[in-house]
């Protein structure tokens, strides 16, 4: 435990003076004014409550910074608990007899009078048994004061921990399931091009080189979360060009998005692995040729909707739609769930002989608004706002 200091900063000492200032001058105004008894008994009047009720309130501002000290000091726990009552119980005997001394000491000095410490001592053996209790009580409502602080500041500080705690285990987890994807990505994308090496050289070495910019740009925006939708896209068509370029004619994507939606947030590599699956289980699975579609809509909600859909054969009879989906479905789903928590839809949908499709739906966010919206961007999440150089790849 670190050791309590004495020392107030000045904004805390400013604040101390305040309040008791404030309790100085209600007591003395209520004296005057509420009490008659007393107020035949002031020789100068309404000053002298006053300076009567400003000093002892001022003396317990002096006293207030070793209170707070002692009171942090001796704050009970399960296990230690009786040594500090007993610290605090002593204390709180001491602190008006110390209080009254001082009092009856400064008093005279305050008001013009000459101080002989004989009749001041005498002066605080009459005035202690009746003031004692409400001194007793000042000095514990301090401690109490002092420990509801602490507490809550004690609270805050676990409440701030564990929601880091909580960002750093996300971010973990985040940063697995991308390290998780990229690999999972590339080996889809070589064994995509193994059938071109003994059937088309040329078009397996055009689609190494496209595979190159590929890589190229998944490495550019790994470091990020999120990023526009305009960059997310370059990717995927990148990648279409592959897959292209190995089924021929077999394969017909319509990529259907709003230049008005090409700033939004998505995160990254999300398109990919939902266009990985159709062009698997809709295109791959059967003899013919087949359609993808992508396509990206601001919904009447004013959120993100992104459709990814193909007219496969779809999931057999008797199969849930979702059950066709592999690592990178799995991945996607985990990692909207970390960034997006509840704020996020996530639906497989699909029928014998209809194909599959995968719905979206996201905040909606353009890039250059992220920090004004913090509260629908991710906590933490890291952003690529700018677009990338016509070109890259």
């Amino acid at each position: 435990m670190t050791r309590p200091r004495l020392a107030l900063s000045a904004r805390s000492a400013a604040a101390v003076l305040a309040i008791w200032t404030l309790v100085g001058l209600f007591r003395g105004i209520d004296r005057w004014f509420s009490d008659p008894f007393h107020r035949h008994r002031l020789e100068f009047g309404l000053s002298e409550a006053l300076a009567q009720c400003l000093l002892s309130a001022y003396l317990w501002a002096a006293l207030t910074p070793a209170v707070v000290a002692l009171a942090k000091r001796c704050m009970p726990t399960r296990r230690r608990w009786a040594g500090p009552t007993g610290a605090l119980l002593v204390a709180g005997a001491a602190a008006p007899l110390l209080h009254g001394t001082a009092f009856e000491l400064a008093y005279p000095f305050l008001m013009g009078f000459p101080c002989v410490v004989e009749t001041q001592i005498g002066a605080l053996a009459e005035m202690l048994p009746t003031s004692f209790l409400t001194e007793l009580a000042t000095f514990w409502a301090i401690v109490g004061a002092t420990w509801t602080v602490t507490y809550a500041h004690l609270s805050r500080e676990r409440a701030l921990r564990s929601s880091q705690l909580q960002t750093r285990l996300a971010r973990a987890r985040l940063e697995a399931l991308k390290t998780q994807l990229h690999p999972h990505f590339l080996f889809n994308a070589l064994h995509s091009i193994l059938p071109l090496v003994f059937r088309d050289a040329d078009a397996a070495s055009r689609t190494v080189r496209r595979l190159s910019d590929l890589l190229r740009l998944s490495l550019r925006n790994e470091a990020y979360d999120l990023l526009p939708l305009s960059r997310e896209l370059e990717i995927l068509s990148v990648y279409l060009e592959i897959q292209q370029t190995r089924f021929a004619d077999r394969l017909t994507v319509a990529l259907d998005v709003p230049d008005s939606l090409a700033d939004a947030l998505v995160p990254t590599l999300i398109l990919q692995p939902l266009v990985e699956n159709a062009i698997k289980h809709g295109i791959a699975a059967r003899p013919g040729a087949g359609r993808v579609e992508v396509r990206a809509r601001r919904g009447r909600d004013g959120r993100l909707a992104l459709l990814v859909s193909d007219d496969g054969p779809g999931p057999s009879a008797g199969e849930r739609p979702e059950g066709s989906g592999g690592v990178g479905l799995r991945n996607t789903r985990e990692r909207l769930a970390l960034l997006y928590g509840d704020d996020h839809e996530f639906a497989f949908e699909g029928a014998p002989g209809h194909g599959c499709r995968v719905r979206l739906s996201l905040p909606l966010v353009a890039a250059g608004d992220a920090s004004s919206r913090s509260g629908a961007v991710p906590e933490g999440a890291r952003i690529a706002a700018e677009a990338l150089p016509a070109g890259v790849a």
